[in-house]
């Protein structure tokens, strides 16, 4: 392994701020974890002292949007409508530069004119914070036009499929809130790792994945 490589090993985001609306620029913190740059026995010799940044916005080529970070953090402000990546870089002491992390998973979100705008489908606005500890709010939106026969449910499933969580989902049309404290149905607190929403509107489903950290 060539003796300029640093590794890092993840980047992981977090919702900072979310207005009621995802009408405006929304923060996102991304957190990466550092290695040490190594030889070609894999020994480290150097930690990286500074980072940079890059962001990669819809089609447009990427860029440097920072450098010489002290800390394995940063802030995103994120536009809506436009996906958004980072990657980041390590730098050592001596200046020596490591590889370039993988892409961030892409964030997205749609602009909605007015938090009380039915959505024209049903559907997700994913959940925030995520990753979240110890609860997150999940925002769900329920079209015009449901029949009274229509199943309205919003549940929570764990990556195997057990059911944990079910809430009393709103029918009215709009947008609407359910919070989850990471507690099942008996309030038995989960265990850390991934899960599932699911929004079921008549015969229309919706899943999306979240994070719960302890």
């Amino acid at each position: 392994m060539n003796r300029n490589t640093l590794t890092m090993l993840f980047i992981l985001m977090t919702v900072l701020l979310a207005s009621p609306g995802w009408a405006q620029n929304q923060d996102f913190r991304f957190h990466w974890s550092p290695a040490p740059i190594v030889d070609e026995d894999n020994q480290a010799l150097s930690p990286a002292v500074q980072y940079e940044v890059w962001l990669k916005k819809g089609n447009n080529a990427e860029e440097l949007v920072s450098t010489g970070r002290r800390d394995t953090t940063y802030t995103l402000s994120a536009e809506p409508g436009v996906v958004h990546r980072i990657r980041v870089r390590g730098v050592d002491a001596q200046g020596r530069r490591g590889i370039m992390s993988e892409w961030s998973d892409p964030i997205y979100f749609e602009e909605i004119r007015g938090s009380q705008a039915p959505p024209l489908v049903a559907g997700l606005r994913g959940n925030y914070p995520n990753p979240f500890n110890p609860e997150t709010t999940i925002r769900y939106g329920i079209p015009q036009g449901i029949q009274a026969e229509d199943v309205v449910r919003l549940d929570i499933y764990t990556l195997s499929g057990r059911r944990v969580r079910s809430f009393a989902a709103e029918r009215a049309p709009g947008w609407h809130e359910a919070v989850w404290d990471g507690t099942d149905d008996h309030g038995q607190v989960q265990a850390t790792g991934m899960y599932v929403t699911r929004l079921t509107v008549g015969s229309m489903v919706t899943t999306n994945k979240m994070t719960m950290l302890k």
